[in-house]
């Protein structure tokens, strides 16, 4: 009972400046990914319609990492923004938790290069993949530290709409590990499993229609 009125009341953080921090860590991350991409630079003598064709072909390795990685951290920031719509204040062991989140975040445009760079290479597969499972790992901890005897969150949050944002994360956590370990039989299929996983989450969740419903 004591809990409950704690994290409804007004006294702690206020969670608008780390709404707004991490807004804009994700914004710059996802910037950073595009400007990775570039066209290598050609003799004039040499340029003509066959080979500048050919050396945009060569970089369809980086175009998929970086539409990968830039529609995964966009869940990401989509799973981050519903979790904080829950919050009703932060404190400052939250806070560090966000920030260890975000330097995850910030860490995908490398890991992106690498991978873009290197497809073939296993390593640069389970450094990109052990990038993600960071930031699942991550976004859970703040879920869990959050909703643990509602700290952080309001007295009318159900106890399996939590259990559902767990299992949510943990799902994508699984997928990748299994993505990393297909990685040392077969980097191809791994790298699909990269590639198809965020579609399991382009659909609404429970979280997605409680957030919708509450706002309505």
């Amino acid at each position: 009972m004591t809990t409950s009125v704690r994290s409804e009341s007004n006294d702690g953080l206020s969670k608008q400046r780390i709404e707004a921090l991490s807004d804009a860590i994700f914004a710059f991350a996802m910037t950073l990914l595009v400007l990775d991409i570039k066209i290598p630079r050609m003799a004039e003598a040499l340029i003509t319609q066959d080979a500048l064709a050919r050396t945009l072909l060569e970089l369809w390795p980086k175009l998929i990492s970086f539409v990968m990685s830039f529609v995964i951290l966009s869940l990401f920031w989509i799973a981050h923004h519903s979790y904080s719509h829950f919050l009703k204040r932060v404190d400052r062991w939250f806070l560090w938790i966000n920030l260890l989140f975000l330097m995850v975040v910030v860490f995908v445009p490398f890991s992106t290069d690498l991978l873009g760079d290197y497809p073939g290479q296993r390593i640069a597969a389970m450094i990109y993949g052990g990038n993600i499972i960071a930031l699942g790992l991550t976004l859970y901890w703040q879920w869990q530290y959050a909703t643990d005897g509602h700290r952080l969150v309001g007295s009318h949050i159900e106890p399996e709409l939590v259990r559902r944002g767990k299992k949510r994360i943990l799902m994508g956590i699984v997928t990748i590990a299994c993505a990393m370990l297909l990685e040392l039989v077969n980097p191809a299929l791994g790298l699909m499993v990269y590639i198809l996983f965020p579609i399991a989450y382009l659909l609404p969740s429970q979280l997605d229609r409680h957030w919708t419903h509450s706002h309505g």
